[in-house]
């Protein structure tokens, strides 16, 4: 099987490349998606319009055989050319570059994109909070069951809704439109399928960056060391897209440093104490963390309307911690557990539940002593040993 696969662009013929024109007009066989293939049938009245499905079972009977398939934007760019090379491994294929949606939006903001992050939330889950708030500049491609003002609502929900938002519509067709203003303003609006969209976050935070204890106000909360927040986020092994889980949070201090790990994920923390959801809403926004959502309450109750979690910190259960390990595993069988211990009797029932829910883990007791000023000398003061458990399901 020989497949030509075409970029064309945003769906207007005068933006098509030369070397794209070409393919479309002399190809024999040439299938498009709805929609696309309309822009281009004055240039190959041969083109199919076909659902994906209908296409497949075209190209799965071609055997042999050559044709042509139009793809929206570039081949490379979140692209139906990376399905059919996954799909027919054995094929010849082509690739025709187009334009990507994200250059024509620049073109037409005046905008350069070589320091933009390029993001799809088309049918690829995900959201739009952590990357705006860790990057300046975002482009994300919209459309199916994420349209573009879900995404600006979402950034309105965080706390993000003043940061300013560019949305392309139907860009290169008779029918575009080009918003530009604060994501709360265009939240207001109603956009198509076929639409795109920028944000710039002059204040976005520095995902590298590392947290020192003076980062946070915590009054008389108490707050993870960072000693042992460094050890535990390590031990935690957080990816940039996980999805988290801080149970009993305190100040934030663990919270906020694992959403800047996972900054294109999020965490969800609950703390029973008011005034420390007070402070870790505080340092939350002072530092930037708007991927991070705060609840209030008692676990394992007010966890149970949490998405499912990828990795889960607990530095204070309550004395439920059974309950807790009981729904996060509901949730998700695979999550990856830490649980931090400062009193014996927490130790032996983090062990007894680790063992009870039949998970692998391991066990650290970490004793760490920091330099404190006294007159003209600095004299080591300990610190209280803290039990690391880490513990997931075994893999063969």
């Amino acid at each position: 099987m020989k497949l030509t696969v075409i970029g064309a662009g945003p769906g207007s013929e005068e933006l098509l490349t030369l070397r794209a024109r070409e393919a479309i007009s002399r190809a024999k066989t040439i299938y498009s998606t709805p929609r696309l293939g309309a822009g281009f049938a004055a240039l190959n009245p041969a083109i199919e319009e076909l659902s994906l499905s209908d296409m497949f079972a075209r190209l799965d009977a071609l055997g042999e055989g050559e044709a042509a398939v139009i793809a929206s934007g570039d081949v490379g760019f979140y692209s139906i050319a990376a399905t059919l090379a996954r799909r027919y491994p054995q094929a010849e294929i082509e690739r025709v570059p187009g334009l990507a949606s994200f250059q024509v939006l620049a073109a037409r903001l005046g905008l350069g994109y070589e320091n933009m992050k390029l993001y799809s939330l088309h049918g690829r889950g995900g959201g739009a909070v952590g990357p705006v708030s860790y990057h300046k500049r975002c482009f994300f491609l919209t459309g199916g069951a994420v349209k573009a003002h879900d995404l600006l609502s979402e950034l309105c929900a965080a706390g993000l809704g003043g940061v300013w938002a560019a949305v392309g519509e139907n860009l290169s067709l008779e029918t575009e439109r080009v918003l530009t203003g604060t994501a709360e303003e265009l939240s207001r609006e109603r956009f198509a399928d076929l639409a795109v969209v920028c944000v710039e976050n002059p204040q976005a935070a520095d995902p590298s960056r590392v947290l020192l204890d003076g980062d946070f106000t915590r009054a008389k909360v108490p707050m993870t060391k960072q000693e042992i927040r460094d050890l535990s986020l390590a031990k935690l092994a957080i990816r940039p897209t996980d999805l988290l889980w801080d149970v009993g949070s305190g100040t934030g201090s663990v919270s906020i440093a694992m959403a800047y790990r996972a900054h294109e994920g999020a965490v969800w923390a609950i703390e029973k104490n008011p005034e420390a959801v007070r402070l870790a809403g505080e340092n939350r926004a002072r530092l930037g963390a708007w991927n991070l959502t705060l609840r209030g309450g008692e676990a394992p109750e007010g966890l149970r309307d949490f998405p499912a979690p990828d990795r889960v910190f607990i530095g204070g259960s309550g004395g439920n911690l059974e309950d807790i390990f009981a729904l996060i595993l509901e949730k998700n069988p695979d999550a990856r557990v830490v649980v931090n211990a400062v009193t014996l009797e927490t130790v032996g029932e983090a062990q007894r539940c680790f063992e009870q829910f039949g998970l692998d883990y391991e066990a650290v007791c970490v004793n760490a002593a920091a330099a404190e000023k006294l007159g003209r000398y600095r004299l080591m003061k300990a610190q209280n040993p803290v039990y690391i458990f880490t513990g997931e399901k075994a893999h063969d």
